[in-house]
């Protein structure tokens, strides 16, 4: 048998799960650009461990900044020692205005062999952005303040009062009151709201509609995927096999749960499980399902009858969880 413990408490904020020895690195293509151009910070990540489960680390950039989806690059090796190698990630942001600003320290923490918590950071950046030839004199400057708040300087955003070469009307008593305008005010407002009432209720049943189609397609995703699950095994492709019935688990619960993927964890499945009234020993065996996969990812070598198995009792417990929750 293995006895697995959990991780010790006083988990430091940067921390996500990585378990292992891990080194990183951290740099920036400049600290001179012109607006519209673009920067890249690239953190690589190496060592030994799990370190396909390793989430990228937060960059955070300054507000005004337009931010893209990072680029991730996977070096991973499996031996009989365990699993080793390295995740390259390259963000690129793009600044609008001009000025300096500065991106805070990276921060990456892991669970060391040795028993404890270890951070690593990187220092932090300062950027000096001056405008660019697309740009003009009246551009906002911007300041990044540690406060997230940004001072914009607008130009022109003031208007004189004027003091000459006009003239006043004078009208007589009630030229508003009971005029057509007077009346338009009342009901135009009235219209307005009657509309996005409808609109807002629209909206609620089409999002309700949603989670009720996720639900019900939840039983069906999973059984597509663990179909295919069933032709890697029957290929003895064991990593890939272990992959889909992982992708076919989460897939499921997020669907039957209406959570998105990125925010399930097992913690938060089994309290939206109990909510549901699921027998605490079904929520075991999902969750030994998924511990098991995520074990057998990572091992140097898995018999065929073990996927055999595991196989069988995801099945099953799909079922069950389908008899469970009706809705």
């Amino acid at each position: 048998t293995i006895d697995v413990k959990p991780l010790p408490s006083g988990k430091p904020a940067s921390f996500s799960g990585a378990v292992g020895t891990f080194s990183m690195t951290a740099d920036i293509s400049s600290n001179n650009v012109k607006t519209d151009e673009a920067v890249t910070i690239k953190v690589k990540i190496t060592g030994n461990g799990n370190v396909k489960l390793v989430k990228n680390p937060e960059v955070v950039f300054p507000n005004d900044f337009d931010v893209y989806d990072p680029k991730v690059e996977m070096d991973i090796k499996t031996t009989t020692a365990g699993v080793s190698g390295s995740k390259t990630i390259e963000y690129m942001a793009i600044p609008r205005y001009a000025g300096d600003f500065e991106i805070p320290a990276i921060a990456f923490s892991y669970f060391d062999k040795s028993g404890s918590y270890k951070t690593i950071k990187s220092e932090p950046y300062k950027l000096h952005v001056e405008q660019g030839k697309g740009g003009s004199g009246s551009s906002p400057v911007v300041s990044n303040f540690s406060n997230k708040e940004s001072v914009k300087y607008l130009g022109k955003d003031i208007r004189y009062l004027k003091t000459k070469d006009f003239s006043f009307i004078e009208g007589g008593d009630g030229i508003f009151f009971g005029s057509f305008m007077y009346y338009l005010c009342y009901i135009v407002p009235a219209i307005l709201f009657i509309v996005f009432f409808f609109i807002y209720r629209k909206q609620v049943k089409e999002n309700a509609d949603i989670a009720l189609v996720r639900t019900k397609k939840a039983n069906k995703m999973a059984v597509r995927r663990l179909t295919n699950a069933g032709k890697l095994m029957k290929e003895n492709k064991k990593e890939e096999f272990y992959d889909e019935v992982l992708r076919a688990l989460w897939g499921y619960l997020s669907d039957k749960l209406s959570i998105p993927q990125s925010d399930l964890t097992k913690d938060n499945v089994e309290i939206e499980l109990a909510k549901y009234g699921v027998d605490e020993s079904l929520t075991n065996e999902f969750m030994d399902i998924l511990n098991t996969c995520e074990f057998a990812r990572y091992a140097p070598s898995q018999a065929s009858d073990a996927m055999d198995k595991l196989y069988e009792l995801t099945v099953d417990a799909i079922g069950k969880m389908e008899n469970t929750i009706k809705k």
